[in-house]
């Protein structure tokens, strides 16, 4: 095989591997704290519940409506000690029919958390916004809000 049909296909393969390294973040250059109206939407207080220790006070924006996304945002007592993880789903308690989000912390702002939560479709009765926590120990713990009604459709204009 000669050099000139070796090297457009080692070029071709490099440039493939690289383009994953050169794919922008699209959470860069924007925060989801404070309740901004950035590229979301409104944000919206959606409620408080406690789950064990952790305090959550959660908020959202878009319409909850069957097989959308739907932005929610957590905020936890930052002086906690982070979870392992936090895990949102919208529908019943066990979450069978449902998709679970894992919410990922916000750059720059300790005990924000956000998640795209895939509502399911159809919206199972007796619905509610589900959060489960891993705590540091390993248990889950779960508490739940009643899902909002009334609220506004707004644009989702980024990619995630």
């Amino acid at each position: 095989m000669s050099r000139f049909t070796i090297f457009p296909a080692l070029l071709t393969a490099l440039l493939a591997l690289a383009a994953p390294l050169n794919a922008a973040d699209d959470h860069a250059g924007h925060n989801h704290a404070g309740g901004d109206a950035h590229a979301h939407g409104k944000t919206e207080a959606v409620g408080l519940v406690d789950i064990s220790v952790y305090k959550v006070a959660v908020s959202a924006s878009g319409t909850i409506a069957a097989g959308k996304e739907w932005h929610v945002e957590l905020q936890l007592n930052p002086a906690q000690p982070a979870p392992k993880a936090i895990r949102v789903w919208v529908g019943t308690d066990s979450g069978r029919e449902s998709v679970r989000a894992k919410a990922e912390a916000e750059k720059d702002a300790k005990g924000e958390f956000s998640a795209h939560v895939l509502v399911p479709n159809p919206i199972p009765n007796d619905s509610k916004l589900w959060i489960s926590i891993e705590a540091e120990n390993g248990q889950s713990i779960k508490g739940s809000l009643p899902i909002p009604t009334g609220n506004k459709q707004v644009p989702h204009d980024h990619k995630h």
